[in-house]
């Protein structure tokens, strides 16, 4: 099953068309999300495991710190093989790993997607959600593939859980050259 091959031309035909889209309501949004904006572009239920894919516009909040900038500055546009630092959030009742995995496997070979400027992307898989922020003022692009999103994904499952070294830790979260002001991509329970 290919349930996550969607592409991001598919987003932009889905988010332009909001009858083709539900509030959601069944699994908690993003953090990052503004209020009454998330849109499920996908979901459904295999093997009694909860599965979609949504977007929404990132609340005011999280775009303060991009929005302080008011000098121009080249960007990156292509964060396909960019470095990114990871986080791990300190609690407990993270993800289940597997279900991490499992979310990751399913799209990793989906290509790339382009990220519109104070979007948020997610993913959710039975307990575990994954998504993408796009703080930057510019559209970004990003690869679904394991040596980029899947795997970040499944680096921060396996590595920011509660039997981490060094925790108990809820999930992570990986900032793109180490600069919110550009994104990250976040792994946490749904």
């Amino acid at each position: 099953m290919r349930f996550f091959q969607t592409t991001l031309a598919r987003l932009a035909l889905l988010v332009g068309s909001a009858t083709a889209l539900v509030p959601r309501d069944t699994v908690k949004s993003a953090a990052a999300c503004a209020p009454g904006t998330e849109l499920i572009v996908n979901e459904t239920t295999v093997n009694g495991v909860h599965i979609g894919q949504g977007a929404c516009q990132t609340a005011e909040s999280v775009l303060q710190s991009r929005n302080a900038v008011n000098d121009l500055d080249q960007r990156n546009t292509n964060l396909c093989g960019a470095p990114c630092t990871t986080y791990c959030n300190s609690g407990t009742g993270g993800p289940d790993p597997n279900d991490c995995s499992s979310l990751a496997s399913s799209i990793e070979g989906s290509g790339g997607f382009t990220m519109s400027a104070g979007y948020t992307y997610y993913w959710w898989w039975g307990s575990c959600e994954a998504y993408i922020i796009n703080t930057s003022s510019a559209d970004e692009y990003y690869c679904y593939d394991e040596s980029n999103f899947a795997g970040v994904i499944n680096y921060l499952a396996w590595n920011c859980q509660a039997s981490t070294s060094g925790g108990p830790y809820s999930g992570g979260s990986c900032h793109f050259y180490d600069n919110t002001q550009i994104g990250w991509v976040q792994v946490q329970t749904s």
